[in-house]
């Protein structure tokens, strides 16, 4: 009997085991981590306020640490009521777009020392301004922000989709602003 009640608690901890590891966070984790990185993810901005936002993009692999991997780096400005044309990066476990984890990896690798940097775009946040474009405060969050956002490969989409951050105004948000993400899966684009 003892031998019985040994065999029905090593399986009740493999199932919990085997549970935790495919369901919420723990499960997004592993998602995360199991899916294949090739080739590149198409990202699409669309800008549905008033106001000039301007912000910074970044493809990235969080887990890679000692050393870290580099951003892939996109700084833009995008005027109201606009979208970009597809911005194309390459598929990594990371796609962000002002978030803290995004810019400690920028500083930590240095990235923001490259030519051309935009410091003002440079922010844990998307910041929308409604000075004129060539004043010092066109970059800068006159209006407010929305809080930056993050998709992950595996959970959020996957190589070969195209990622859409639609940027909307809502007074019930911090700063604001708000992103909206959606995904376009590789297999519906071309339909």
């Amino acid at each position: 009997m003892r031998s019985l009640n040994k065999k029905i608690g090593f399986v009740a901890g493999l199932v919990m085991v085997f549970s935790t590891l495919t369901v919420g966070c723990p499960g997004d984790f592993v998602a995360n981590q199991m899916e294949e990185r090739s080739g590149s993810v198409s990202i699409v901005i669309i800008n549905n306020t008033p106001y000039r936002a301007s912000f910074t993009l970044g493809g990235y692999d969080a887990l890679v640490r000692n050393p870290p991997s580099a951003a892939e780096l996109e700084q833009q400005r995008v005027e109201a009521m606009i979208s970009t044309s597809p911005i194309s990066m390459d598929c990594v476990r990371n796609i962000a777009i002002g978030t803290e984890a995004l810019v400690e990896r920028v500083v930590e690798t240095e990235g923001d020392q490259a030519a051309g940097f935009d410091d003002d775009a440079f922010s844990e946040n998307v910041n929308f301004s409604s000075a004129p474009i060539d004043s010092a405060s066109a970059a800068l969050p006159t209006i407010g922000y929305a809080e930056g956002r993050e998709a992950r490969l595996g959970v959020d989409f996957g190589c070969g989709d195209q990622l859409i951050f639609t940027f909307e105004e809502d007074a019930t948000v911090t700063g604001g602003f708000r992103i909206e993400y959606s995904v376009l899966h590789s297999e519906e684009q071309s339909d």
